[in-house]
């Protein structure tokens, strides 16, 4: 990884309650049909959704989301390598979707390696961990939580938006760095994870910044670690895992946006042109951050580049995690 990015990495941070825009209908005869494999709501949904409006302005044509959440985003991805190299189908991905289902689903319907091309990336988030004070007896904090699940290994619970998610490698992540047994209940997306942990159904879960940010800034959840190297500036009492004595716990998410594999070159030029003009505007960059990710400016070369060199650092977690290491 690039100094760049890690230093982009390291920047990352949450605050705020702004709004995010949604597609809107520019006129054109031919929409642009952009595929999100998660459910509406959830925090790739809403990542998407905030640059898909400006990237539809710059266009000038109207972009149709759709959403085929389902299989840790293999679902819906599957559609857009199905749509063929038509210019009008595109795919929201995930360090999931490339770098971690691969190695967790023992069938696949497609390679994302050699099905997808990479148009853009669009942003790299970080994680936090919450807890509903609520859900258990006595667990008030980073140590009772431990404490209580020590006691009671593989009983305590934590949600996940799906398999192979990055929630759920976070959560299976601190499993492996406190050698504590937790529980992992896997959901179809952030929404619906969080909605459990809300109501207390489920203690705590580790999720992207763009989920668990609102109920946080809402007093219904208490954040105990961020999975930056460092403090983030927007909650800057929270500490980070080593602080708390868990070692090796720093993870990152990242997302992006494919074409199907044979789309021409200049279609998938023509998207990324407009995906980094409507993140250059401050608006939209600005919504990113305060929402915990930070957005990237690339080319499909570049996108491409980073994907390859991300692919061997998941595929390690996922052994990690797994105990295959």
């Amino acid at each position: 990884m690039s100094m760049q990015r890690r230093e982009c990495l390291a920047l990352m941070g949450v605050m705020a309650t702004m709004g995010w825009p949604s597609v809107s209908a520019v006129a054109s005869s031919t929409p642009i049909t952009v595929v999100v494999p998660f459910p509406p709501g959830g925090g790739g949904d809403t990542l998407a959704r905030a640059v898909l409006d400006p990237v539809a302005k710059v266009l000038g044509e109207k972009i149709v989301v759709v959403n085929r959440p389902g299989a840790g985003g293999n679902i819906g991805t599957s559609q857009v390598v199905r749509a063929g190299a038509g210019g009008h189908t595109f795919g929201y991905v995930t360090n999931g979707i490339y770098c971690v289902n691969p190695h967790l689903y023992g069938t696949k319907s497609f390679d994302p390696m050699t099905d997808l091309m990479p148009v853009g990336q669009l942003s790299v988030i970080s994680l936090v961990m919450v807890l509903n004070l609520k859900a258990m007896a006595d667990v008030t904090d980073f140590a009772s939580l431990l404490e209580k699940a020590r006691q009671s290994p593989g009983t305590v619970p934590f949600a996940s938006a799906g398999v192979g998610t990055t929630s759920h490698m976070a959560g299976a992540l601190l499993s492996e760095r406190t050698g504590i047994e937790f529980q992992h209940i896997p959901h179809a997306g952030g929404a619906a994870a969080i909605t459990e942990v809300l109501a207390g159904r489920i203690p705590f879960m580790i999720d992207v910044m763009p989920n668990v940010m609102p109920h946080i800034q809402a007093g219904a959840l208490k954040a105990l670690a961020v999975t930056t190297p460092q403090r983030s500036p927007l909650l800057p009492e929270v500490p980070v895992f080593a602080e708390l004595g868990v070692k090796d716990c720093t993870l990152f998410a990242w997302d992006g946006f494919v074409a199907p594999k044979g789309t021409s070159v200049a279609e998938i030029e023509r998207f990324s042109h407009a995906l980094n003009q409507a993140l250059a505007e401050p608006t939209v960059a600005q919504r990113f951050k305060n929402r915990g990710a930070i957005t990237i400016q690339d080319t499909p070369e570049q996108f491409a580049a980073f994907v390859k060199d991300e692919a061997p650092r998941w595929e390690a977690l996922v052994k990690t995690v797994r105990g295959t290491k």
